[in-house]
């Protein structure tokens, strides 16, 4: 079998924190089942660890033999395949993007086509941005979507209102105002204040932005059903049985990166309906009605009053919900990450 020099935030022997963690830290492990070896070179907290810069030339060097993965934001490589690109770099080469703005950035020429199709492959999460690439020259691009380890299904649940009790909402990701978490806070003050209180919450997860927490716990302590509640473990069963115990999951986003956010495989696992804003490629993986609500971006009385028709049962959130789990199998890690793709891009050889 093949090997891979792997270029990208890691975070290795620790948990993942962010999205490019999760991702990168799931494909190592993958490669590995696969027989893969792996030669990570982890650049994440780089200024504590310089020598990482030592590590990776002399792998760059040492074994040209082995494909070569970026599988990180595109600005922290761009110098890098530049620099490949006017020496002409022997090697094969995957840029396995991360996040969902290459795609206009490329056209608006802020990333040079041609630097960007100087790499043999360009595996991208959304059709979208494959078409955007497309359009502009680049070539060797393949649709390769986000993507989750399935370990089980949570028991499926009655959803609200059948299931009596408050409606319980859910926010699952990096907590900061990019991602829409000013925006519900302010969607459940005036829920609170039209008198809706005792039949709604909101609960909080993830690790929360540098310089926001004071303002953020702040706010949620000024509202009685608002909690923050600290980092949910989803390499754990417990953590998608906590999960699925909840009715909706809430991802108003307006962050310039956005992808296919690995939370919508979350909630596809555990059977959550979105209530989402209409940015990015968010309807590229979900559906209108039927896995998903959708909201204007930065449009907290929409949000308000999407929130609100969930509150008095005007959606059917069970039958949400089924749709949801029908979803999630195509996102299983090994449904993504085969060794099809692999021989596709190089790293191994064809039998």
């Amino acid at each position: 079998m093949g090997n891979v020099i792997l270029v990208g935030w890691i975070n290795k022997g620790k948990a993942a924190d962010c999205g490019e963690t999760m991702k990168n830290q799931l494909l190592v492990r993958r490669l590995s089942e696969l027989g893969v070896g792996c030669r990570q070179m982890d650049f994440k907290g780089w200024r504590k660890r310089p020598w990482v810069f030592l590590q990776f030339g002399w792998n760059l060097l040492a074994h040209r033999e082995d494909t070569l993965i970026f599988s990180t934001s595109t600005e922290n490589v761009y110098g890098l395949m530049k620099w490949m690109k006017r020496l002409r770099w022997k090697q094969n080469t995957v840029h396995w993007v991360i996040g969902g703005s290459l795609g206009q950035r490329v056209q608006r020429g802020i990333y040079s086509a041609d630097v960007i199709g100087s790499m043999k492959h360009t595996l991208v999460e959304s059709p979208l941005m494959a078409e955007q690439l497309e359009a502009a020259g680049v070539k060797g691009v393949k649709v390769v979507p986000n993507f989750k380890p399935i370990p089980y299904y949570p028991k499926a649940k009655v959803r609200y209102p059948d299931a009596g009790g408050p409606l319980k909402f859910v926010f699952l990701s990096r907590i900061m105002p990019e991602k829409g978490c000013d925006n519900i806070l302010e969607a459940a003050r005036l829920l609170n204040e039209a008198g809706l209180e005792s039949q709604y919450q909101v609960d909080f997860w993830g690790k929360i932005a540098d310089g926001y927490r004071e303002g953020f716990l702040k706010k949620v302590a000024e509202l009685e059903n608002v909690q923050y509640r600290g980092f949910l473990n989803l390499e754990e069963r417990a953590g998608y049985d906590r999960l699925s115990s909840y009715d909706m999951m809430l991802f108003p986003t307006y962050w310039k990166g956005e992808g296919f956010a690995g939370v919508f495989i979350d909630a596809f696992i555990s059977g959550l309906p979105i209530l989402a804003t209409d940015w990015a490629h968010n309807r590229r993986f979900l559906t209108e009605n039927e896995t998903a609500l959708f909201v204007p971006v930065h449009d907290v009385i929409a949000l308000k009053d999407k929130m609100e028709a969930c509150i008095h049962g005007q959606y059917d959130l069970t039958e949400m919900s089924r749709n949801c789990r029908k979803q999630a199998e195509k996102y299983n890690v090994t449904n993504v990450v085969t060794e099809r793709l692999l021989q596709e891009i190089g790293v191994i050889s064809c039998r």
